[in-house]
This record gives structure tokens, sequence and C-alpha cells, in this order.
């Protein structure tokens, strides 16, 4: 009997630590479960029009400086009079020389200048328009008395090239931005200096589609 109800004692006081253990408490003190509900929020953001137009201000051109030449023009026969008087008449005549490795006679120069803009922004359709115009004024460049004419401006991106021309708009990232260039003529039959002609302006103008 003293063995059994030693062991009665043991399970009481094992069950009475177990009660008051901080595990227990923590058992006992959840509370039951309660009611509960949800709702969903819809969330819309109202991108503006907006765009980013990057272009230099300023440009250089500098063109490759050509060897100098010597024209062979062949022979010729001259009559020569006692007084020194030379009667010829099939000298030297502009419009016979021949042809030098450099020749620019009634024929425009035109220059393709690659990747001087760039646009990016946001747009309702995701484009924009890229235009250029020349102002008044900027078509001529000068150095003294020499002069340079500056004429059918146009910009170009992958094979279009028009005074204006749509272009795609990704994003503000500096990344993905529209890259394009710009071309135009110039006219070298005015010219007789060298060095810095200055006085030619274009105007780039970039537009939300």
């Amino acid at each position: 009997m003293t063995i059994i109800n030693n062991i009665r004692k043991a399970l009481v006081g094992a069950a009475i630590i177990a009660a008051t253990s901080p595990a227990a408490e923590a058992v006992v003190a959840l509370p039951p479960a309660g009611a509960s509900t949800k709702g969903t929020a819809d969330v819309v953001v109202n991108v503006p029009d907006f765009i980013i137009l990057h272009y230099y201000s300023a440009l250089t051109l500098n063109f490759a400086t050509p060897e100098s030449l010597t024209v062979d023009e062949g022979s010729n026969t001259m009559d020569v009079a006692w007084d020194g008087a030379v009667s010829n008449n099939s000298e030297l005549d502009g419009k016979n020389l021949k042809e030098a490795e450099l020749e620019l006679d009634g024929t425009l120069t035109t220059v393709k200048i690659p990747n001087v803009w760039a646009v990016r922004g946001f747009s309702e359709n995701g484009k924009a328009g890229v235009g250029i115009t020349i102002p008044e004024g900027g078509d001529t460049l000068t150095r003294d008395s020499s002069t340079i004419g500056l004429s059918n401006a146009k910009v170009t991106r992958d094979k279009e090239s028009a005074s204006s021309i749509t272009v795609p708009l990704n994003g503000i990232a500096r990344s993905s931005a529209t890259l394009g260039g710009v071309a135009m003529d110039l006219d070298f039959s005015k010219t007789s200096r060298s060095g810095e002609h200055i006085g030619g302006k274009y105007v780039i103008t970039a537009v939300t589609m």
C-alpha cells in the first residue's frame, strides 16, 4: 500500500507542476478564435505625358584634310608672235579641266551625323515626334567673305530620314532611350577660305504623341 500511495502522490505532484508551468499558462491564455473580415483595394497610377530630349548644343565638323594634288593636263601647242603674244584656242578653261580626286563642282555634300539626339519618357501611345528646322540666318556659315550653305536638314533613325519622324518611347530609363541622327547638305560653291566657318544652326524638337 505504501508503494501505491507514493506513486499516487508522485503523479499528483507532477500534474500540479505541469499545470503551473509557463507552457501550460500559455495554452490557457490563448483566446478563442474571433470574427474576421478582409477587403481588396484597387490601385490606379496616372502617368503623365513626359519627354526628355538629349542633344548637342554645339557641333564642330572637321573635314578630312585632302592631299594636295597636281593634275597633268597633257600637252599643248601654242602659236607665239615675235612680239611675245601667244594665241591659242585650247588653253586651260574651267569647263575642260580634268577631274581631281576631290570634286565639288555643282554638287552638295550630304553630311550624315549619327546619334546626335536621344529621347525618353512617357506618352499615351508610347511614341514621340522628333523634328528639325533651320532657323532664320542659320543656313549660312561664314569666314570673312567665304561662305558655306546649310540646307535640307533631316532627322534620321535606322532607315528613316525626314524633316520629322515618329519614334518609339521606351520609358525614362537611360538604357532604353531612342537614339537618332541628323543629315544636312553643305554647299561649298562659295567657299574660298580654310579654317572655321561659323553661324550654322538647326533646332531639334521632340513632342509626345
